[in-house]
């Protein structure tokens, strides 16, 4: 419970922070804070800054987070781990020695990364602890199992971690997860039936949507003048599951079949970029996609204002992962 004149205390557990694609964790912890909630980030992997919301600068986020990743040459990750074994030492000698049980964590151990993962936690009590997608979680029960940390946690479900990563993983991957954490939190219906079916008990298990502020998306209205140019536009990153290839191929088909002038423009980027540039020439589209690259969200508004339709397509990647 609150205590009398202090704040609640919310801790966030992430993958990569901040991250282009996930200006929703920006606009938790920017509306957490506006609601006189204090938070502090734990990110297992340095984010980079480009194209990142306003918010991100506006609320000081880099002065809230804790980075857990550790140095990838040995000798410079064994003398920066120097001062953070003493620090363990002596704020929790049985911590230490947990994070050093090379029999217990093998590599993790052995490697000095529950060092990195554990030292930023010491001292700090927080009243909820809340992972951001469920490979997130099962590491957070690793650092919560070495500094035996008690406080309550929730996860996230985003798409992959219950959809390609179940299918890719041992069946008991999620188990203890199941038993330990007190709510799962699903983006629909559907992800919430899909999470039931590999034994997530129900009851933990509830909806709620990311979702945006309408206010933030002034209204205008579309009206397509006589001659005008259809202006098309479509975000998201270059994956395969956000489905950008069907869209150059839905294009294409709409190009042949029209003479009226139109105009897509894609904002994002990813790892398929190289291959959905090809399929754009192989197609003949250059001359009606138009690649804009990745955009803070503020940017990415202004173009909404000027464009007739947005579209979002969505599939099931071949790897299993889907939203």
């Amino acid at each position: 419970m609150e205590k009398k004149n202090e704040k609640l205390k919310i801790a966030f557990v992430i993958g990569q922070f901040p991250t282009i694609s996930e200006t929703f964790i920006i606009n938790q912890v920017a509306d957490l804070m506006d609601r006189g909630i204090e938070v502090e980030i734990f990110s297992f992997n340095k984010g980079v800054k480009e194209s990142i919301s306003e918010r991100y600068y506006d609320y000081k986020m880099d002065k809230l987070t804790h980075n857990l990743n550790m140095p990838g040459n040995f000798l410079a990750r064994f003398l920066k781990a120097i001062p953070k074994i003493i620090k363990l030492l002596v704020c929790n000698p049985r911590a230490l020695l947990a994070a050093l049980n090379f029999r217990h964590y093998g590599r993790n151990a052995y490697s000095l990364k529950l060092i990195y993962w554990c030292e930023p936690w010491l001292g700090k009590k927080f009243d909820m602890v809340h992972c951001h997608f469920g490979t997130i979680a099962n590491k957070f029960l690793i650092i919560r199992e070495i500094l035996g940390i008690r406080e309550k946690f929730i996860t996230t479900f985003y798409g992959i971690d219950v959809s390609a990563v179940i299918k890719n993983k041992p069946a008991d991957y999620y188990d203890k997860l199941k038993k330990e954490c007190l709510l799962f939190f699903v983006m629909s219906n559907n992800m919430k039936e899909r999470v039931a079916a590999i034994g997530f008990p129900v009851e933990k298990i509830k909806v709620l949507p990311i979702s945006i502020d309408v206010d933030k998306y002034p209204f205008s209205e579309r009206k397509l003048k006589a001659g005008e140019r259809v202006e098309i536009i479509s975000v998201g990153r270059f994956v395969e599951k956000k489905g950008f290839d069907d869209l150059l191929r839905a294009l294409a088909i709409v190009k042949k079949k029209t003479d009226k002038s139109f105009k897509c423009t894609i904002i994002g980027g990813g790892p398929l970029e190289k291959e959905l540039y090809r399929l754009t020439k192989v197609l003949n589209l250059n001359d009606v996609v138009d690649y804009k690259g990745y955009m803070k969200i503020e940017e990415i508004i202004k173009y909404f204002q000027n464009m007739h339709l947005y579209v979002q397509p969505s599939k099931t990647a071949r790897n299993g992962d889907m939203e």
